[in-house]
């Protein structure tokens, strides 16, 4: 997994307009909650989750939404 604080400006603003997300504040703390998780790439997320849970950004990070 991926420290959220380490992603980009554009990867924000593209978390923002893919999801019901508003703000980094609203990403971090479904991150803090343990319903957000950042990967690296698609190849480090677990094949069991489905497609829905998943946001794959341009950079090739994919953000997991756990628990619906």
């Amino acid at each position: 997994m991926t420290d959220i604080t380490n992603l980009t400006q554009s990867e924000i603003q593209e978390i923002i307009d893919n999801s019901n997300h508003t703000s980094y504040e609203s990403i971090k703390e479904f991150h803090d909650d343990g319903l957000l998780e950042v990967f690296p790439s698609a190849d480090d997320v677990w094949p069991g989750y489905d497609d829905d849970e998943k946001l794959p950004l341009s950079t090739g990070k994919v953000i997991l939404f756990i628990g619906g």
